[in-house]
């Protein structure tokens, strides 16, 4: 019993919520604890991807503004060269639409890299998550297994 209490205690950590999934089902065969496990953590796994496409659509995303701001930019530059007049072009309009064009791709290309590495870290944090879910949920059903094997009452509460 305390150690229900205890995952009951830390039910805002998945693997808690996980384990008491299984740990709650009362006088459970080995096979209903394995699919509780495994539903549990199934329905886990959103919540540990959730913000997955928000940083895919950020690198997406963020290229794409630059080269917009490319085009805005190099079109102003077109703009401020005024070829048909024998007066000359304003070069400061020329230069300053050239800048803003290269300055909107470095924009686009810093953002999307460091919300690439962010999502990578991410991505690694989430599948080392779900590997020690995978492991320590496989340690507990063989627990139990021995457990029931043994002819002992299943360690479990009713809801």
């Amino acid at each position: 019993m305390a150690a229900i209490a205890k995952l009951k205690k830390n039910a805002d950590l998945p693997l808690c919520r996980i384990f008491l999934e299984a740990l709650i089902i009362y006088d459970a065969t080995p096979t209903e604890f394995r699919l509780a496990l495994e539903t549990a953590t199934q329905g886990e796994l959103p919540l540990l991807k959730r913000f997955n496409t928000v940083f895919q659509t950020i690198i997406a995303v963020s290229p794409l503004l630059g080269l917009l701001g490319t085009i805005l930019g190099l079109m102003r530059s077109f703009a401020a060269l005024d070829i048909g007049n024998t007066g000359g072009t304003n070069t400061g309009a020329v230069t300053g639409g050239i800048s803003e064009a290269l300055t909107s791709t470095v924009m686009g290309l810093v953002v999307a890299i460091a919300i690439l590495l962010f999502s990578n870290s991410f991505r690694s944090f989430y599948l080392k998550e779900f590997a020690l879910i995978q492991e320590y949920a496989g340690q507990l059903e063989l627990l139990y297994r021995r457990h029931y094997e043994k002819g002992n009452k299943p360690y479990a509460t009713t809801r």
